[in-house]
């Protein structure tokens, strides 16, 4: 594959797939308190998201490559871990992003109160072909479609934020804690949340080859979007908590209904739009990444060799993109509770395997002499893997008496594939 895009092509691909706005979170404001949960977007950065934007930019500045973070675990921790990161994100890809075309569906009754199980159905399908197609036609176009939907669900937010400092009404960190102990009965739930909605920072190095100077654009990309993820995701719920209040009532869907109270129909019905267009581009951007990962791992033998065929015309792993495509809309028809928990073991392991990748790669290569490199010496790298590590195994703590089934059948589908594979191959050796 060839570079096509530069930074700020990069930028709106992964503002979308770090965050894509705050929609769809607000009902654990009321799970959980209006305090907690300000804590939470506050404090989670510093234990996930800006030590797995660290590690990937390092990464990406040392050695970019098609595959990204499934191709460095195969380069400095053997085939074996290398292919569980390729496993684990495989899963994590048919699981999160079925769920987009879902909610999309979903939105639509606010429009068309009459649609049936079967109509929402279909407009999942409509969504994931014409989001695919976009993705089949280039990185270029994808990257702008990104672009554009990224500026169109920010703008309503920007509105509401000025709206809402204008009308301050409210303490927003009044209560901490939501009554009745909620947050400490559904803390992993909860701490799950918080790291999910700092995910997905390593993605972009899957498409490394794909990006213009990657080694300077992809660590640039990821400092400038940190601070503007965490904005992104306060500066909304802070205005809504201060100006309009109510928060123990919140659903997913508030901000729109937040919009009309300051700002009338116009900002309502725009705010509701921007959450379409928020599982639009999410889903958009994660099928640029998770396509590029797959691909890879077709070159490698361990997929099908024949989805390693690229588009003559556009240079897209087109195959594996329709591929996704049929199996999302088969996925698109069933049910997607408690997922959010197993989705977040299936990361945060990867994440442990990009620290170590990382960390392995200062032990063969030495500190690199140019580029981005972690902050702060062996102190400051193995902080910025012992801390989302301890994070991640706080979670499994936390979440493992009801998740445990679940979250430990993703974990183990990596050995086992690995094992069927390397028997299979045995078998058919001469």
């Amino acid at each position: 594959m060839r570079a096509r895009v530069g930074l700020a092509a990069v930028i709106g691909l992964m503002y979308a797939t770090a965050c894509g706005g705050p929609y769809g979170m607000e009902d654990f404001v009321a799970k959980v308190g209006p305090g907690v949960f300000m804590l939470l977007l506050f404090v989670t950065p510093w234990l996930c998201g800006l030590p797995t934007a660290f590690a990937t930019a390092e990464l990406s500045a040392r050695h970019p490559v098609a595959g990204g973070y499934y191709r460095w675990a195969c380069i400095y921790l053997g085939p074996f871990w290398g292919y569980q990161t390729g496993i684990w994100s495989l899963i994590g890809s048919f699981l999160d992003n079925a769920l987009y075309p879902v909610l999309f569906a979903r939105a639509l009754v606010h429009f068309f109160p009459g649609m049936t199980a079967l109509h929402q159905w279909l407009a999942a399908v409509g969504f994931i072909l014409l989001l695919t197609y976009v993705n089949h036609r280039g990185i270029e176009i994808a990257s702008g479609a990104a672009i554009g939907l990224n500026l169109f669900l920010v703008a309503p937010l920007i509105w509401l934020v000025f709206a809402g400092a204008s009308r301050i009404q409210f303490n927003p960190f009044v209560p901490f804690a939501a009554p009745g102990g909620q947050f400490w009965s559904g803390f992993g739930t909860n701490l799950a949340l918080a790291i999910w909605l700092y995910s997905g920072y390593y993605e972009v190095s899957a498409a490394a080859e794909e990006i213009e100077r990657p080694e300077r654009n992809i660590p640039l990309a990821l400092l400038i979007l940190t601070p503007i993820v965490v904005l992104s995701y306060a500066l909304p719920t802070l205005a809504g908590l201060a100006a309009v209040g109510g928060w123990e009532t919140w659903a997913s869907g508030e901000f729109a209904a937040m919009g009309r109270v300051l700002g009338g129909p116009v900002l309502g019905n725009w705010l509701f739009l921007g959450s379409v267009a928020s599982q639009a581009v999410i889903f958009l951007s994660y099928l640029v990444w998770w396509s590029r990962l797959s691909w890879a791992m077709a070159a490698d033998r361990h997929l099908p060799a024949f989805l390693s065929k690229t588009h003559p015309r556009f240079g897209t792993p087109s195959r594996i993109l329709w591929a996704y495509a049929v199996i999302y809309c088969v996925m698109a028809a069933l049910p997607f509770e408690d997922l959010l928990v197993a989705d977040i073991w299936n990361y945060g392991a990867s994440n442990v395997l990009l620290q170590a990748s990382l960390i392995r790669s200062r032990s063969l290569e030495g500190v690199p002499k140019s580029g981005f490199r972690v902050p702060g010496g062996k102190v400051g790298l193995w902080l910025n893997a012992v801390v989302p590590t301890l994070a991640w195994l706080l979670l499994l703590v936390f979440t493992a008496r009801e998740h445990w089934v679940l979250g430990s059948a993703v974990l183990l589908c990596g050995p086992l594939f690995y094992g069927l594979e390397r028997f299979l191959t045995r078998r058919q050796s001469p």
